[in-house]
């Protein structure tokens, strides 16, 4: 297994590789990027991202992708701003809520790719638009107030980490065992590399899909509350931006579009480089449109590196 490990994680060195370069090329260009304050910032913006990143990951090794955790993201926003104050729902009551629909959008992307057959850019693209709706009934513009009391304690500092990081790093460290160390992680590359040789092999292909969907759904719920605390209000249209970079994150970092290879530790550092970019494009003052671009450039640079690569293994 340890081998099998070191497979998947070496698919992360050209990730963390861009991020050296790009750490060290713009500490030279822009001084104010080095500053403490800045750092905290990239920190605190790329915490969601993280976490996306680990429920886009865990689909694309099972070959799926999930476009619905865009509208999860701003649900849970929505549900923590409406009712996270209120004496009915509570606080604990609005994230419940939060993360059900999360598990609930995540079960029914599952059930539509195993027993419907249905594609999951299709299913996923259609309970995005379902959800997208809801949300913009519920809230159509801005609105609703998280939690004073919650909104700081996930902003509290201990250096230039915050609680949101700190929660973010503790899920990728789960999951970096969870991936490497249980069976459930070995299905989720079985049925990545084959679902008709998991089959034979005993693997549960169906309950493995659906569980990695629902999961997919609570981990983007997660980052939608911490988002939420860090906008401290509700918004229907927040996550929007979340479904592409996380699926650019995961493959920046070296995850296998069409399953079964790469690692969460990949995923990591996708997520730190998306979140660079739009960081360096703001402190150099050029125009934010030029993010598109840039993302786009670089995880156009990640998928050509990766087919490289396996070209030169086959």
């Amino acid at each position: 297994m340890k081998g099998s490990v070191n497979k998947h994680v070496r698919q992360a060195v050209p990730a963390y590789v861009i991020l050296a370069a790009i750490l060290v090329a713009v500490s030279i260009v822009s001084p104010s990027f080095r500053k403490v304050g800045n750092i905290r910032n990239v920190i605190a913006q790329c915490a969601v991202l993280a976490i996306v990143a680990i429920a886009q990951t865990n689909v694309l090794l099972i070959g799926g992708i999930d476009m619905s955790v865009s509208s999860v993201i701003s649900f849970s926003t929505i549900a923590v701003a409406m009712f996270s104050q209120s004496s009915g729902l509570s606080l604990l009551g609005s994230i419940a809520l939060a993360l059900a629909a999360g598990a609930a959008t995540g079960l029914i992307n599952g059930i539509g790719v195993v027993h419907l057959k249905i594609p999951a850019m299709i299913i996923t693209i259609s309970t995005q638009a379902l959800l997208k709706g809801i949300c913009l009934i519920l809230m159509p513009s801005s609105g609703g107030k998280v939690n004073a009391e919650f909104a700081a304690f996930l902003k509290l500092r201990f250096g230039v980490i915050n609680v949101s990081a700190m929660i973010a790093l503790i899920l990728y460290a789960l999951f970096f065992v969870l991936y490497h160390d249980t069976r459930y992680g070995r299905r989720m590359y079985a049925v990545g590399n084959g679902e008709a040789c998991a089959a034979q092999s005993g693997v549960p292909v169906g309950r493995t899909i659906i569980c990695t969907y629902v999961v997919s759904g609570v981990l983007a719920a997660i980052a939608g509350v911490v988002l939420s605390a860090r906008i401290a209000t509700g918004n229907a249209l927040v996550g929007d931006s979340y479904a592409m970079n996380s699926v650019a994150a995961a493959v920046v970092g070296g995850v296998s579009m069409n399953g079964g290879l790469g690692s969460v530790a990949g995923a990591l550092a996708g997520a730190i480089i998306m979140s660079l970019i739009n960081n360096v494009i703001n402190n150099m003052d050029i125009s934010p449109y030029y993010q598109y671009i840039t993302k786009g450039l670089v995880l156009v640079l990640s998928l050509l590196i990766f087919q490289l690569k396996r070209r030169k293994r086959a």
